[in-house]
């Protein structure tokens, strides 16, 4: 099935989708939540640009290391897990309602890991596991 076409954003659009991300994910790994020493963070498009994935916050996330290293290769390494783990986006879902995992800090200071959908404004929305398995199962 072909879905549907997008404009692609102009460069203008691309730098604020990638400033956002970065804000969003407070320049930090969403998946171990360090920068990598020497590669740091990379901006990835969860859904490949390859398979349609546009240069969009909400089909950005920062990953340590580059496409071979850190999280970052562990996501190129590992694709399916990558997807099952929030970390893809498969190449005819909409990263608009693909679940993502990530940190978030609690009010007490703690950290845990959550499942969201990310919004086009930069911002996210915390989803249940169980809603997280039906959407990427489609019965959401």
């Amino acid at each position: 099935m072909i879905g549907p076409k997008f404009a692609k954003p102009t460069p203008t659009e691309e730098a604020r989708a990638y400033d956002a991300a970065t804000f969003r994910d407070h320049g930090v790994c969403v998946r171990c939540l360090r920068v990598h020493p020497i590669w740091g963070v990379n901006r990835d498009h969860r859904k490949g640009r390859g398979v349609g994935g546009l240069t969009v916050v909400e089909n950005l996330q920062l990953l340590c290391g580059s496409g071979t290293t850190g999280c970052h290769g562990w996501k190129s390494s590992h694709p399916a897990e990558a997807l099952t783990s929030g970390y893809a986006v498969p190449g005819y879902a909409d990263p608009l309602v693909w679940p993502a995992r990530r940190w978030v800090t609690t009010v007490m200071g703690t950290v845990r890991q959550v499942w969201v959908l990310y919004r086009h404004d930069g911002t996210w929305d915390e989803i249940t596991d169980k809603d997280a398995v039906w959407r990427m199962q489609g019965e959401a």
